[in-house]
């Protein structure tokens, strides 16, 4: 994802830049606000194995299907009535373009989950990878054949989610031994309870991540906001550590008996992820200024100082993730819900304060803050649920 969001923005620029970011975050808000939590539910039902493996992959697809044809409907409202309020100087072609994303990132998110449902973690990562590479591919083929611009840098995204989609449907077809293309009511029922406490926790969380771009632009300017993406997108490659120890945590959770073994084993994973996190981040920190030219350019030399401030954040987050996780496994999603919740209530209003103010750089300290109170009181609730 380095790559990709390098050459994206050398080429674009700050305003092409955020022109993009801007577009492919339409589908993104879509999806998360209309997928009702359905990926945490799915691993969480196979880790109880109460349903077959066949059923929970022909109803995730019938699932992604219906959500897709809502979700886009709501993109077209959005795109052709609330477009000049909502995503100022940004033109409609590209959020047109960008909602095609929808059902191809939908398809691909609902059914790769099952591979982490079955503890597959070499075969989820293959995929994680082929997708990447993929879209990388695409964009260095776009580029032989100028001129490259912000419709192309989505149309690769599109066409490597088809081509990922295509050979994940074959490789789960495989793992599960068939499929049973038939909607089954309980599993539609069970999905949508257990997904519905964990959704707007995922709402909450989304929020959390982009509003601030969303707003930046509305504050400010398309090129402001492309400034932050970078500033956002480089901070947070340091939640890899958290994610990929979360994309095994969370489904061991689930299907873990022994209660104990979760008091000694999610602390030991926290600590260690807390431990690297603050080590790369201080890192980045030091050699931020060099990090970002040689990267991106001096034209991004905006992005610096958004870039070493989200960092702090950054190292909040990745021990909120993992103690997250834990919480949802055990079945009290509805504890995070509260707790993202918060913090992203308080993210918004401080931004709403703070960008007028101190534009991007305010941006930036209303996450830090947010995200690191948000990790001390998911400390104490942790606490207390163990």
């Amino acid at each position: 994802w380095l790559g990709i969001t390098i050459i994206i923005a050398r080429i674009l620029g700050p305003r092409g830049q955020g022109i993009y970011s801007l577009a492919i975050l339409l589908p993104s808000l879509l999806i998360i606000f209309t997928n009702f939590g359905i990926n945490p539910a799915s691993i969480y039902f196979i880790g109880k194995a109460k349903y077959p493996l066949k059923e929970i992959f022909g109803n995730n697809i019938i699932l992604a299907l219906l959500i897709t044809a809502f979700a886009v409907l709501i993109g077209l409202i959005i795109t052709f009535f609330f477009n000049d309020k909502l995503f100022p100087e940004i033109e409609r072609q590209y959020l047109i373009l960008a909602l095609f994303i929808i059902p191809f990132s939908l398809f691909f998110s609902f059914i790769v989950q099952i591979l982490v449902g079955l503890q597959k973690f070499k075969k989820y990562n293959l995929m994680e990878f082929l997708q990447t590479i993929f879209f990388f591919t695409l964009l260095i083929i776009f580029l032989l054949k100028p001129p490259f611009g912000i419709s192309f840098a989505i149309l690769a995204q599109i066409l490597s989610l088809i081509f990922i989609s295509i050979i994940l449907f074959f490789l789960v077809k495989k793992e599960v031994n068939g499929l049973i293309l038939k909607i089954n009511k309980n599993y539609f029922q069970d999905v949508f309870l257990y997904g519905s406490k964990v959704h707007l926790g995922n709402i909450f969380s989304f929020l959390h991540h982009r509003i601030d771009v969303f707003l930046i632009n509305i504050f400010i300017n398309p090129a402001a906001a492309g400034f932050y993406w970078i500033a956002a997108r480089l901070a947070e490659m340091i939640w890899l550590f958290s994610q990929s120890s979360v994309t095994v945590l969370f489904p061991r959770i689930s299907s873990e008996k022994d209660i104990g073994q979760l008091k000694e084993f999610t602390p030991l994973v926290c600590r260690n992820i807390l431990f690297i996190s603050f080590l790369v981040a201080l890192l980045l920190f030091v050699f931020a200024r060099w990090v970002i030219v040689l990267f991106f350019s001096e034209k991004f030399f905006d992005s610096i100082q958004p870039f070493q401030i989200l960092l702090i954040g950054t190292i909040a987050m990745s021990g909120l993730s993992i103690l997250n996780a834990d919480l949802i496994g055990r079945g009290r999603p509805i504890l995070s819900t509260y707790i993202i919740g918060f913090s992203a209530i308080l993210n918004i209003i401080l931004n709403i304060i703070l960008i007028p103010e101190f534009g991007i750089g305010g941006a930036a300290w209303a996450t830090a803050i947010s995200y690191s109170l948000a990790f001390i009181i998911t400390v104490l609730v942790y606490g207390k649920v163990s």
